[in-house]
Order: structure tokens, then sequence, then C-alpha cells
């Protein structure tokens, strides 16, 4: 399904990345994809399920979770972090921070594929 995807910061990423970003509770709140829940329907995945997410800057399973508030229709949302960095555009402009914060097409499907912790996933993007 396609869907328009948005990043940002959350309390939870802020609060896990203080903790250790190698730690589940990190992972758990970095790893993960608010959506509608009429778009999980659609979907057929329900909160907890892995999805990946394709951009036109690489691909990223994470767990979907259901919007508390309500969220339009067609869009996601993934906190900052190594996860949201694997599809956002990675030119840094010199910044050393990627940019976050604008909507970006992506592709969502249902997959069986394992959410990585953060070392896991910094290892699968460097070394492979």
């Amino acid at each position: 399904m396609k869907f328009m995807l948005n990043t940002g910061r959350t309390i939870w990423q802020g609060e896990a990345i203080e903790a250790g970003k190698n730690l589940e509770l990190y992972k758990k709140a970095a790893a993960v994809c608010y959506m509608n829940g009429n778009d999980m329907l659609k979907l057929g995945v329900r909160d907890g399920d892995a999805i990946e997410v394709i951009s036109d800057y690489g691909n990223v399973v994470v767990n979907v979770i259901t919007t508390k508030e309500e969220a339009p229709a067609g869009m996601i949302f993934i906190p900052m972090g190594p996860w949201a960095n694997r599809v956002v555009l990675p030119d840094t402009e010199s910044t050393a921070m990627p940019s976050f914060k604008g909507p970006i097409a992506v592709d969502v499907e249902k997959t069986n594929k394992k959410v990585l912790m953060m070392t896991e996933l910094m290892r699968q993007a460097y070394i492979e």
C-alpha cells in the first residue's frame, strides 16, 4: 500500500535514547510505525505486527502501532532514529543529520521479517 511517511521526535524515543540505544526499550520506542486504524485494517495488520517500509532511499522493518489520536488516512509516522534513517533522504547537506520531517512517499507491506535491534540494523547497513 502507498503511504506518506513523516518522522520526528517523540517523548518515548527521547526517553529511550537516554537509557541506551542498544536496549530493547529503544527498539520499542523507535522501531515502530504509527498508523491510522482503518489503514491497518486495509493492510491486514494489527498492533505489533512487522511491516516493511520501502522508499526510494531504502527499506526497514518496524512494528506497526495504531495511532492514539486520529491520523489522516494514508499518513504514517516513524520516530527519528536509525530505523527512520533507512528510509529518509540520506543527504545531510553537511549537517550530519538526515532530512527528517517531510512527507516521503513509501510503500508498506506486512512481512515476516524480524525487526532488528539498533546494533543489528547498523551492522546490516554498513557491512552488507
